[in-house]
């Protein structure tokens, strides 16, 4: 059942995109990090040698209790432990981090397990799998966290904000501020000073997920949702977010309101595809598709006015074989899927290689991958958003004034301005709307794959039997 009338697939895209960019922030890019320090541990660095990139460097990195760094440090290996003092900042990246001695500046860290017993002077920025903050853990000023766990154990303390996204938080410690956290479960066993911002959804639990590599720290079990216990304290208010009931035990103290807020009518649509959908209110709704029809316009005449053959080119496309444009933008839209598939495996396989061979091709692997598949998607987006659109609107605007005017020549601007406003309309119609929206982006893919066809076709040089 269709709730809402928006572009479809546009709204797909921007879903589809609000995801894969929130779980890779969360989730992939730190247990890549974890699966390539543990699989390769050659790659380890040690900064503080001014050796630079060793690969002969040990895979166990420890910063001695009685060794004290007096500049900035830069640690990457398997096993990092800290156990003495940093002067400055440290930068750490690892399968698992211990931080048991003093950092006066900022820690950054990023891997499988971060595990915080010691000191830290300013700011914590972490990300992982599995982050701790031990029983001795003091932080002076924020943390900042993303990870699928969080848990700041009875005794450590925070000096300043906590900011956390991930799947679940349990904090028994004390932050001596304000608690921001957008997570799927939050238990509150310790005090907040000021007031607790939460997302505590209240899905299903995802912490076990197949085929994550195992942390080497136990991740905690918590409630679904968002749960306070008895020894909980917000000094502050109390504003949540979640699909279940808050658990407050009759112990704990909130000094200030309790308040729930309600989530998103739509919660499978990310921010950016809510975004992108068109409001119910009337009033919005008609200023959003004047807004379209003024970008569809703009986008039209840029068209027109810098690629006027390549546009005529799609046109006469569609004028003269639709039914084969559509066929061939059914095989386009696959094609693009399979493409991106194609590229990931594609890098993988050449990374694996490189990683046996030679392994300081592996960056430049990765980043050529990821920047192909960046590039395939981004150029898909734009012109499924856009260029459609304006090909059958100029095309059913030329027609809609050679029924009105039928002696009369029409301009290209003119039909395009009279084509867009009848599509915004019909666009506008539920349900309808997203229809007629899929058809014309699959015309116009299949429209652009046979403009490319003819091309090719055009410039083949020729073959050997006709040179002979």
């Amino acid at each position: 059942m269709i709730k809402r009338s928006h572009p479809w697939a546009r709204t797909f895209l921007g879903s589809f995109l609000g995801s894969c960019f929130r779980v890779l922030a969360l989730f992939v890019l730190p247990c890549l990090m974890a699966f390539f320090l543990t699989t390769f541990p050659s790659w380890s660095a040690d900064r503080t040698s001014g050796g630079g990139f060793d690969r002969s460097a040990p895979t166990y990195l420890t910063i001695g209790a009685n060794q004290v760094i007096n500049d900035d440090l830069y640690l990457a290996g398997t096993i990092v432990t800290i156990d003495g003092t940093v002067k400055g900042d440290a930068v750490v990246a690892g399968r698992q981090i211990t931080i048991n001695g003093t950092i006066e500046g900022d820690l950054i860290a990023a891997g499988q397990a971060i595990i915080v017993n010691g000191t830290v002077g300013d700011d914590i920025r972490m990300a992982g799998q599995v982050l701790m903050l031990g029983q001795s853990a003091r932080v002076a000023d924020d943390v900042i966290a993303a990870g699928l766990s969080l848990e700041s154990q009875a005794g450590s303390a925070i000096g300043g904000n906590l900011r956390f996204w991930g799947a679940q938080a349990l904090l028994a410690g004390t932050v001596q501020q304000e608690v921001t956290a957008r997570t799927i479960s939050l238990e509150l066993r310790g005090g907040v000073r000021g007031n607790l911002q939460a997302t505590a959804i209240g899905d299903q639990d995802i912490t076990e997920i197949p085929f994550l590599p195992r942390s080497p720290v136990a991740i905690p079990i918590i409630p679904r949702g968002l749960t306070l216990t008895d020894s909980a304290r917000i000094d502050g208010n109390l504003t949540y977010q979640s699909i279940i009931p808050a658990t407050i035990a009759p112990g704990a103290q909130v000094s200030g309101e309790v308040v729930r807020g309600t989530l998103p009518e739509d919660r499978q649509y990310s921010r950016m595809s809510r975004w992108m959908a068109p409001p119910r209110n009337p009033a919005v709704l008609a200023f959003y598709y004047l807004q379209r029809l003024v970008v569809l316009a703009l986008v039209g005449w840029l068209l027109i006015r810098f690629a006027p053959d390549w546009t005529q080119g799609l046109v006469a496309n569609v004028r003269a074989r639709p039914l084969p444009s559509l066929g061939w933008g059914i095989v386009t839209f696959l094609a693009v899927g399979i493409g991106m598939i194609a590229i990931a495996f594609l890098t993988l396989f050449l990374t694996f290689v490189a990683a046996f061979t030679l392994p300081i091709l592996i960056p430049p692997i990765l980043g050529l991958g990821l920047l192909a598949n960046f590039t395939l998607l981004l150029g898909f987006g734009i012109f499924v958003s856009f260029v459609p659109q304006v090909i059958l609107s100029f095309l059913g605007g030329q027609w809609l004034l050679q029924q009105i005017r039928p002696n009369q020549p029409a301009t290209r601007l003119a039909a395009l301005f009279v084509g867009l406003l009848a599509f915004v309309l019909l666009t506008a119609i539920p349900v309808l709307g997203g229809l007629i929206e899929l058809e014309v982006i699959l015309l116009g893919l299949g429209a652009l794959w046979l403009w490319g066809k003819a091309k090719r076709d055009r410039v083949s040089p020729p073959s050997l039997s006709a040179v002979s």
